[in-house]
């Protein structure tokens, strides 16, 4: 009462004054650690730490983990679908089989990660640290992958349909019988690539780099290759029908059935 009296006789910049330092100096909900030690569905674990931790078939589907540390854990068959995992370190962590359908990992450390067999589809990786990921069977369709550095990552039938990679390092990629159909792969990098039975059809490659790439069996139809550089590229048996922009140094090695050697 006697607070509530002198409150009230004082000019409205001084109450507000007086209430806001009450505000700021009333302590604030500490983070519960037990959340950290029993991750539930949904939660906001930003505080936590799971560094080599075992989550095997964990589920964390819709969790707020930006920021979080999961270096050198072990989550396969996990469950982050729609999770927030922005700038998220997954340092050499093992994602195999998980679901990671619209996951945002935008900025995420993903170096040596493991996410062979995993389900992408619709995820955000935008500018992700990806140098010597393992993609190996994993399912990308419809994923923002544009300006990731995926230099030294290893990719057999991986599905990036309708996936953005514009502007993605990939120096020295290891791509094997993966398809890229409809993707947008704008101005991306795959100097030295070893692409073999890679499916590029419907493709928009407009300025993509593949000067030394090594495209055995590859498709290209019907793809855009305005500006592609194919210095020193090793073809055999390369597919280009009805390819838009077909650089001349490549028409020029095309034989009746449109294949490059």
């Amino acid at each position: 009462m006697t607070f509530a009296l002198r409150l009230a006789g004082c000019p409205l910049t001084a109450a507000s004054a007086v209430l806001g330092a009450l505000l700021v100096s009333a302590p604030a909900a500490a983070a519960d650690p037990a959340d950290c030690d029993a991750p539930q569905v949904g939660d906001d674990l930003r505080h936590c730490s799971f560094k080599g931790r075992q989550l095997i078939g964990v589920d964390l589907h819709g969790a707020d983990l930006s920021g979080v540390d999961f270096g050198n854990a072990v989550m396969t068959g996990c469950d982050l679908t729609g999770a927030n995992l922005k700038g998220a370190d997954f340092k050499w962590a093992n994602l195999s089989h998980c679901r990671l359908k619209r996951a945002d990992m935008s900025g995420a450390d993903l170096f040596h990660t493991r996410l062979d067999y995993a389900d992408m589809t619709g995820a955000t990786l935008h500018k992700a640290f990806m140098f010597g990921t393992d993609l190996n069977y994993a399912r990308l369709d419809d994923a923002d992958l544009s300006g990731a550095n995926m230099k030294d990552v290893l990719m057999e039938a991986t599905r990036f349909r309708r996936a953005d990679l514009s502007g993605v390092y990939m120096l020295r990629g290891v791509v094997i019988g993966s398809d890229f159909r409809w993707a947008r792969l704008v101005g991306t990098d795959m100097t030295g690539a070893s692409a073999e039975e890679v499916n590029f059809s419907g493709a928009d490659l407009s300025g993509t780099k593949l000067s030394g790439a090594q495209l055995i069996s590859a498709a290209f139809v019907g793809a855009r290759l305005s500006n592609v550089d194919f210095r020193n590229a090793t073809f055999e048996d390369t597919d280009f029908r009805g390819a838009v922009d077909l650089p001349e140094s490549v028409a020029k090695r095309l034989s009746e059935r449109w294949r490059a050697n």
